[in-house]
């Protein structure tokens, strides 16, 4: 059509004394023009949808990579736990059943009242390193984890490093070969999800297995608040018997809804809708993740526990390992750091399965 009107036009237009033969030729040169514009806007339009395919192909095998990233899970096979109501490991297992509040106490030399492990109510400094020495004396008295000392292949420590110290010398004095001088930090979730990454890195075979642990002890807290002090630790092993899911912290920055995030987690657990037991540190947390449907109004722990700043999220974790271990269910966990940011997570009974 284009063709057979620019040579209507051209025959139009084109004076009566200019040759005939130059007439045809211009007749024969504009369409080849025409069809090579053609040609090369075909040509960008398919280079363009080429370049869109590949970078939807490449987007998409990104976020599956992501998402099997993000849905690794962290298999548990001991818990131990140090508290407000002692080392008795019963207690922390039936916490979600029966859990009175723990009685503050006013040391000798603090100024409010406190939540402390009663190993020993006299101290009022260097508590990290005196709970660090007796979470190393449950560790070595702790039937799973007589043989298994020659294949550790990691520790991660979440606290300072003289209670590190502290729990390393107590650990040798039993027995136990120094693994290293440095650990693994576990200071919040990031560092948490390196410990997954390094976990499935380095712990190939059966027998292989990393140890988290970490003290703290608060000396003071805002307003009405309780310092606490707790103790947590893990053997992280492929036979273990319940698993951690990645937890995130809520990025109020960002404008996100608690919602989305709660959706995500549940995505990455196979989970089609919250978890049936969910458990809170303290009184924001847990109403933050109302109007995503984890509810942890008859778990709300922050009266057994206190303050304990940025080990809180790791006594949660540990708390819903136990519980998850003791129903057999996905239990959720709800917690704030130091830095007051709410964090979120799950832990699932059925191990590396």
């Amino acid at each position: 059509m284009l063709v057979s009107l620019q040579s209507v036009v051209l025959l139009t237009l084109m004076p009566n004394e200019q040759p005939r033969l130059e007439l045809w030729l211009w007749s024969a040169v504009l369409p080849l023009c025409w069809a090579l514009a053609l040609a090369l806007r075909f040509l960008t339009w398919q280079i363009g949808m080429f370049g869109h395919a590949t970078y939807r192909r490449a987007q998409d095998v990104a976020t599956q990579h992501w998402w099997q990233w993000r849905c690794l899970r962290l298999p548990v096979a001991e818990v131990l736990l140090l508290g407000p109501a002692g080392d008795e490991q019963t207690h922390y297992r039936r916490l979600m059943v029966d859990a009175p509040p723990s009685e503050p106490l006013i040391p000798v030399g603090a100024t409010q009242p406190m939540l402390r492990c009663p190993l020993s109510l006299s101290e009022i400094n260097a508590r990290g390193s005196s709970l660090a020495r007796h979470l190393a004396r449950q560790c070595l008295a702790h039937p799973g984890l007589g043989d298994c000392w020659p294949q550790l292949r990691a520790v991660a420590w979440a606290g300072d490093a003289c209670s590190y110290k502290a729990f390393m010398q107590t650990l040798a004095q039993g027995g136990v070969k120094p693994i290293a001088e440095t650990f693994l930090p576990m200071r919040d979730l990031a560092d948490l999800d390196d410990l997954f990454d390094a976990f499935h890195r380095d712990c190939r075979n059966e027998l292989d297995w990393m140890l988290c642990a970490g003290v703290v002890s608060v000396e003071s807290a805002e307003g009405t608040e309780t310092p606490g002090e707790a103790a947590f630790l893990w053997r992280i092993s492929r036979q273990g018997q319940q698993a951690l899911h990645r937890g995130e912290y809520l990025m109020k920055e960002a404008a996100e809804l608690p919602s989305a995030l709660c959706a995500r987690l549940q995505r990455s657990a196979g989970l089609d809708a919250s978890p049936p037991t969910c458990l809170s540190l303290d009184k924001a947390s847990q109403e933050a993740f109302v109007e995503g449907g984890w509810l942890a109004g008859e778990h709300l722990l922050a009266g057994q526990w206190g303050v304990l700043t940025n080990l809180a999220p790791f006594i949660g974790m540990s708390l819903a390992l136990l519980a998850a271990g003791e129903s057999g269910q996905a239990c959720g966990w709800l917690s704030q750091d130091g830095n007051k940011r709410l964090a979120i997570g799950m832990a699932v009974p059925y191990g590396d399965s």
